[in-house]
């Protein structure tokens, strides 16, 4: 009896299941991913002289990093570095979760009297609502670019 119970108990459970939904048990798979959702910001620009417009600047060191908040502090956790190549022109890739994120850029003359001396600037990044690209279908959702084109940067004065 108890037998008969149970197998009539069982079919009325996977009725409703199915019902619900659930085509039964076995045919039942998860997809397991481990991860988290992220994307790569790319960061690119040439930078020039403020004073003559023509005048490409090699060898400055532009640092990308993340703003935060400490103690009421505005403070920037920096993330990569790189110098600029003979035009002038630099590229910097961060990855991160994939939504709007902003960056800081610090731009220091990284040679001395080398190609001239140079006004540390700091820059801000903005990736507002930001459109991926080239994506993987899953965790990682491709890459947003922002091109700065030109960034001037100061001559230092000489002294007199």
């Amino acid at each position: 009896m108890k037998i008969k119970m149970l197998s009539v108990y069982s079919k009325v459970l996977s009725f409703i299941l199915v019902l619900l939904g659930y085509p039964s048990c076995e045919s039942f798979v998860s997809k397991d991913e481990y991860g988290v959702p992220s994307a790569r910001f790319k960061v690119k620009g040439k930078i020039v002289d403020a004073e003559s417009e023509e005048h490409i600047v090699k060898n400055i060191k532009v640092v990308i990093g993340k703003p935060y908040k400490h103690n009421d502090t505005d403070r920037v956790y920096y993330l990569d570095s790189i110098n600029t190549d003979i035009d002038g022109v630099f590229r910097l890739s961060v990855i991160d979760f994939p939504e709007s994120q902003k960056f800081v850029l610090r731009i220091e003359d990284a040679d001395g009297a080398g190609n001239g001396r140079f006004v540390s600037k700091m820059e801000d990044v903005e990736f507002k609502n930001p459109t991926f690209t080239n994506g993987s279908g899953n965790w990682y959702k491709g890459e947003a670019e922002q091109d700065l084109e030109i960034i001037k940067i100061t001559p230092v004065k000489a002294e007199q």
